[in-house]
């Protein structure tokens, strides 16, 4: 197997964490169920690990990372059994495909990637199990069905795309920026915006309404270094009005306080990007005085 062929194997495995993650947000999202959803989060911290350092290596062997997903690999379900049985299955199917894959490569880095990701989700298959045999014990709550306020919901959805927008976004700095300093701050940003995602996310659930995680996933255009960082304070700056002017529009108080926390958020993430771009600033300056 040469190079390119196991840059693009690594590339669809990125793209097949990618959607485990976005299966697993969603049944977070539906659920409800706090003891079931604590231990699905835990896994999907774990599978972005794994995207990680998919991407990673990908970079490494002199490739360049695209965030995609496989769409068709994307379960959500109608019940909370059905979920985690379609939870239970992406396991199984991404243990078989880096098991195939783990025959073919010949890199020894990947080899021993592929079987430390293998290891977890074998572990994930079992722990998936368990949560499903849990699940059929679980009293059905009963109750009038939610009927949720379209106009909040597609205003929180909004937020939501966006959100998980300039997570991909971020995500491909993180990956391809050689500055240490950028890379740390861009993946501490995009780890902050799924945060963000998760409580929009959580609330449209709770509303009966359903979260659609759906974005523009090809790369960034190519730009310079300072433009990258200027586009990202825009960004964080228009992102601190969105909340902050919608929170004023809505009703429901805990809805209202959570847009305006976040919106306190986004006004850091635009503070920390100054502060790295002032910086950035003074030490291009400082090098071209010593070059004259």
């Amino acid at each position: 197997m040469t190079k390119g062929e196991t840059v693009e194997l690594l590339l669809h495995d990125v793209a097949l964490e990618h959607s485990a993650i976005v299966q697993y947000l969603y049944h977070i999202f539906l659920i409800g169920n706090k003891e079931l959803t604590e231990d699905i989060e835990t896994i999907v911290r774990q599978e972005m690990r794994h995207m990680k350092w998919f991407a990673q290596k990908v970079v490494q062997l002199g490739g360049e990372v695209v965030l995609d997903r496989v769409e068709e690999a994307i379960k959500v379900g109608d019940s909370v059994s059905e979920m985690l049985q379609s939870d239970v299955d992406a396991e199984q199917h991404a243990i078989e495909v880096y098991s195939q894959q783990l025959e073919l490569v010949k890199d020894d880095s990947v080899k021993r990637l592929l079987e430390r990701v293998i290891n977890d989700e074998s572990q994930h298959r079992e722990e998936f199990a368990e949560l499903l045999e849990e699940a059929k014990h679980l009293k059905e709550e009963e109750g009038e069905s939610v009927v949720p306020d379209e106009d909040t919901v597609k205003l929180l959805n909004k937020m939501l795309k966006e959100e998980y927008r300039i997570i991909v976004d971020y995500l491909y700095q993180f990956f391809h920026s050689k500055d240490c300093n950028y890379k740390d701050i861009m993946l501490d940003l995009a780890i902050e915006s799924m945060v963000h995602m998760g409580w929009l996310g959580e609330t449209i659930g709770e509303m009966g309404g359903m979260p659609q995680i759906e974005a523009d996933l090809s790369p960034p255009k190519r730009s310079s270094f300072v433009e990258k960082v200027s586009e990202g304070i825009a960004f964080e700056e228009r992102s601190k009005e969105a909340y902050l002017k919608e929170a004023k529009s809505i009703k429901d108080p805990k809805i209202r306080k959570l847009l305006e926390f976040i919106e306190k958020q986004e006004d850091y993430h635009k503070q920390k990007l100054l502060e790295f771009f002032n910086t950035m600033r003074r030490l291009t300056v400082g090098d071209l005085r010593k070059d004259k």
